[in-house]
């Protein structure tokens, strides 16, 4: 008998995880659970109550863990016997995905064999009472570890930015709080501390002649950039190497303020200094990506010519920081992706959309002419003819048309649970319609991109942006550069290993 299903546990992963190997709770929640105790590291003994339709009896055994990879995944394999009542084995797999710092999707698969008098009852008994022991077990365990109070607690590390006439001199220098980044895994919505580059930041504002004034004018802009943080409007999570950059401001749709704008280039400066995160994943709060520029704000921000083009300057320095970061980066797309979320979307890699995602480029209802480089985007994606009608109309248009026309690159398929199905009839189970989430695709994705190569993916990105973008031309000697500097990396002779081994290689990114 085989049987799968998924369960979505609103806490954090490593406290499911250790629920999992918890003793006590699945000593409570396995409905008939006489004793479970652990006998060794990775082996348990247990005796439980079981009852098949007429039959019920106590079953004794032993259960083992293998394939352990700690807090995502492992293989459960169990034997069982109660005499002339028949005998039982198990193998069950579990994998654990973190979607959010707080979401965690429980994934699992079993295959189970009965023998004696349980065999007896027919395979379509045995599994209904299967999938029913499965369902009163996770919904246990979902009450269970929900209403544990959470151990320890997040600290919102203490930080400050630092000026430096490196930092004047235009270099890519990103600075980190370096306590907060120590871990590989981060999380919640904990802000990390970002010091902004010249390089991201300064064709965005006016800056003084003076190094007093200089120096003033960058501090005002640290101190914006840390209020955006600090009241948590975009948020950075990181997980499994994956760096999760959250617009929150759901009440607004996501809508990106002026100071939003400026602060997503010094986060993804530090993103791409950091060797642990290998993908980026930009999303929204809430049931929204981005519903575009924060309109409200444009009489005090954009209210003439001047501050305009200071404004669409800073539009594209922050959707080039994002083009231009030497990692994948991934858009998750729901709801609302409009105007100015448009462009941002379109600045990664690949637009991962969910099927209720709603798209369009609202410039000609506003009297606003789309910036060169968002208008450059949409017409490298969808084409001539459809970013004319696109601009032209401002009409919108759905996840599927955007798939269509090559606007995204993937929708998370809707599905309906089969009612027809004898099992589904017994319980009396009315179809259930499953909307798919485009965070969990992307993740899987995103976890095959860290695999492969990081110097192979930058010098990638930054060639096939050159040539289709054509910001000026492409820069054929730092091209070679890379190629040069990925022939004779460590990664490459890594590869090459791994090739001859015909193994999984280890690429470090040096």
């Amino acid at each position: 008998m085989q049987m799968t299903g998924q369960v979505r546990l609103h806490v954090n992963r490593q406290r499911v995880w250790d629920a999992l190997n918890d003793t006590a709770v699945l000593a409570v929640c396995i409905e008939g659970c006489e004793a479970l105790e652990r006998v060794a590291a990775d082996e348990f003994a247990a005796t439980v109550i079981i009852k098949v339709g007429p039959v019920k009896a106590r079953f004794a055994g032993k259960i083992s863990l293998c394939d352990v990879v700690a807090p995502n995944r492992y293989r459960l394999i169990g034997e069982a016997s109660s005499g002339a009542a028949g005998y039982a084995s198990v193998q069950i797999e579990v994998n654990l995905e973190a979607l959010e710092p707080e979401l965690t999707v429980l994934d699992y698969r079993v295959e189970s064999k009965v023998g004696g008098k349980l065999a007896q009852l027919g395979s379509r008994l045995i599994e209904t009472t299967a999938q029913q022991y499965a369902n009163r077990f996770f919904i246990a365990f979902e009450q269970h570890i929900t209403a544990a109070p959470a151990g320890g607690g997040l600290v919102r590390p203490t930080t400050t930015f630092q000026v430096n006439a490196e930092t004047f001199s235009g270099d890519h220098l990103p600075v980190t709080d370096a306590a907060s980044l120590q871990n590989e895994t981060r999380h919640a919505s904990v802000p990390v501390a970002w010091v902004p580059t010249l390089a991201s930041n300064a064709d965005s504002l006016e800056w003084p002649q003076s190094a007093a004034q200089a120096a003033h004018a960058m501090g005002a802009l640290q101190e914006e950039i840390q209020s955006v943080l600090d009241s948590e409007q975009i948020k950075v999570w990181i997980e499994d190497h994956i760096a999760v950059v959250t617009l929150n401001r759901p009440a607004s749709r996501n809508a990106m303020t002026l100071s939003m704008w400026r602060t997503i280039p010094a986060i993804l400066a530090t993103l791409e200094g950091d060797a642990n995160v290998r993908a980026v994943i930009l999303t929204g709060a809430g049931t929204d990506f981005c519903a575009g520029a924060d309109i409200p704000e444009f009489d005090r921000v954009r209210s003439d010519p001047e501050q305009s083009l200071a404004y669409e300057t800073a539009v594209d320095a922050c959707c080039d920081a994002i083009a231009q970061i030497n990692k994948p980066m991934i858009a998750v797309l729901r709801g609302y992706c409009l105007g100015g979320g448009a462009h941002l979307a379109m600045s990664c890699d690949f637009r991962y959309a969910a099927s209720d995602a709603v798209f369009g480029i609202p410039a000609a209802r506003l009297s606003i002419i789309y910036g060169v480089k968002g208008t450059l985007k949409l017409l490298t994606l969808v084409g001539l003819p459809r970013a004319k009608k696109i601009l032209f109309s401002a009409e919108r248009f759905d996840a599927q048309e955007a798939l269509t026309i090559g606007f995204v690159d993937h929708v998370a398929q809707t599905r309906r649970t089969d009612s027809d199905g004898w099992l589904n009839r017994l319980l009396g189970r009315s179809p259930e319609v499953i909307v798919g989430d485009p965070m969990a695709d992307a993740r899987v994705f995103a976890k095959a991109l860290c695999l492969n190569a990081p110097l192979t993916q930058k010098g990638a990105k930054t060639l096939l942006n050159g040539l289709a973008f054509g910001r000026g031309s492409l820069d054929l000697q730092h091209a070679e550069q890379l190629i040069a500097r990925a022939a004779a990396s460590e990664d490459y002779r890594e590869g090459r290993k791994a090739f001859a081994a015909r193994r999984a290689p280890d690429f470090q990114g040096r």
